[in-house]
């Protein structure tokens, strides 16, 4: 995403300066672009009565991973969390625990990780998802089936405190 025009003073960013080793814009108001955009996607780790990990299945890729999405302007992160939990895997999640952040820069990605319950709900098929499937941390898929670098670690982080 390149900003063209300053978002405090709304005149166009045309002057490049370096600072810090990087060329970045500046605004004759003093505002510095530093091009560090980032997409925060909140993502819930549920657990149904039995302990086990609520993951969905991409359609797109067939590859399992945590409900989870971006958050949308103005939404606050838990319930950015509860909307795509909702809408990937049709559970309602309740007790929402901050629990972990990871990042991935190539993405410019930010994954704000909650713990949570497993509240009601059925899966609901959905343009995203073709299923809903219940980890137990003692039988854990292959790292081969899950989608992402982030759901791997995520996955073993919790399994190993188990």
């Amino acid at each position: 995403m390149d900003v063209q025009y300053c978002p405090q003073c709304g005149k166009l960013l045309n002057k490049t300066v370096k600072i810090e080793d990087r060329d970045v814009k500046q605004c004759s108001c003093g505002f510095i672009d530093w091009d560090n955009w980032v997409n925060v996607s909140a993502v819930t780790v549920a657990y149904n009565d039995d302990g086990d990990i609520l993951m969905v299945r991409m359609k797109r890729t067939g590859k399992l991973t945590f409900p989870g999405g971006y958050r949308n302007i103005g939404e606050s992160l838990e319930d950015a969390a509860k909307r795509e939990c909702l809408e990937e895997s049709g559970y309602l999640i309740d007790d929402l625990q901050l629990y972990d952040v990871y990042t991935l820069d190539r993405l410019r990605l930010v994954w704000i990780i909650f713990k949570a319950k497993l509240k009601s709900g059925s899966f609901i098929e959905n343009e995203e998802v073709s299923e809903v499937v219940f980890v137990s941390p003692s039988n854990p898929p292959e790292a081969s089936t899950l989608r992402g670098s982030l759901s791997v670690k995520l996955l073993h982080k919790l399994i190993k405190q188990t």
